[in-house]
């Protein structure tokens, strides 16, 4: 309950923080964020003794390097680059796609796991809805929907996917904390990596960092990531992604967009009207009816059918 809940509410307060930090240099704030995480979660695995020499062979920092770059560079970087172009509350929309990437690359890649029901999909469905149903009264008047954004959210949710599913292949570490501290350095070099071409072409990395050098609020909306997007949300997501169904921890997508609709309410005195209550009602209904459907197969297993 706890890393679903940090996954739910702390990610979903995060899309902010990170266009306002973007502004400084996306792939240059989120490759440091994800450096700094690394090692402090490294340090902290090392203070409990969870660290062994076997967690540093090639294999182990092949794994994390393959699940770190789909998820930090291709995952986060994306929405880091769409937040610049987009309203971060319909980059929070677009996520919503993520279930469906998760659920079919979950059962492509895992072959042994249930195929997801039709209940599973109809819970997909009402999720999906109920964000479609929060914002689309600003998708029907704006102009300013970037179509590179767009397109960009989509291949940030494909990567954000594909690495969600590959971190629960075996090769990694022995132990979530250590892998997860592997991953996040291995991606965030990736990210520092990148800015070099991304600056060479678009001039919007390190010169920006230069020219625009972050504040003192940019550092603590930094901090901020690093600690609890980072430290706290993807050490609870990488955890539930070995513990739970990909389509269960694929909520998340559903709930992210209404926490920050909340935060907007509460911190600018943003409205919230019939429209959102519906759309709450339609996101929570699909969250509970996946959490129904799996925990109804985990209570009330088919019987196997003997052989003849």
């Amino acid at each position: 309950m706890l890393a679903y809940g940090a996954v739910y509410l702390i990610w979903g307060s995060t899309y902010l923080a990170i266009k306002l930090v973007s502004q400084h240099g996306a792939f240059v704030m989120a490759g440091s964020r994800f450096l700094a995480a690394g090692l402090l979660l490294l340090a902290i695995a090392w203070w409990q003794g969870r660290v062994k020499r076997s967690d540093f062979a090639w294999k182990s920092w092949l794994n994390a390097a393959v699940v770190g770059t789909c998820l930090m560079l291709l995952g986060n970087g994306g929405v880091a680059i769409a937040t610049k172009s987009v309203d971060s509350g319909l980059v929070a929309l677009m996520t919503a796609i993520t279930p469906l990437w998760l659920v079919g690359l979950d059962t492509l890649m895992h072959k042994s796991h249930h195929k997801p029901s039709m209940v599973v999909w109809f819970g997909i469905a009402l999720g999906m809805a109920g964000v479609v149903v929060l914002k689309i009264e600003n998708i029907g008047v704006t102009t300013a929907v970037s179509t590179i954004g767009v397109a960009v959210m989509v291949v940030a949710t494909f990567g954000w996917a594909l690495g969600s599913v590959w971190s629960k292949r075996p090769g990694g570490a022995h132990s979530p904390v250590v892998a997860t501290a592997m991953q996040m350095l291995a991606g965030g070099m990736m990210l520092m990596i990148a800015s070099v071409p991304k600056e060479l072409i678009a001039g919007d990395e390190w010169s920006l960092v230069r020219s625009s050098p972050p504040d003192l609020a940019a550092w603590l909306q930094w901090g901020y990531l690093v600690v609890f997007g980072s430290l706290c949300g993807f050490t609870a997501y990488i955890w539930l992604l070995r513990n739970q169904p990909a389509a269960r921890v694929a909520t998340y997508a559903y709930v992210n967009p209404l926490v920050a609709i909340g935060l907007g309410w509460i911190l600018i005195d943003e409205p919230i009207g019939l429209r959102t209550v519906y759309a709450a009602a339609l996101m929570l209904g699909g969250v509970a009816v996946i959490q129904l459907a799996k925990a109804r197969r985990t209570m009330f297993p088919r019987a196997p059918i003997a052989a003849e």
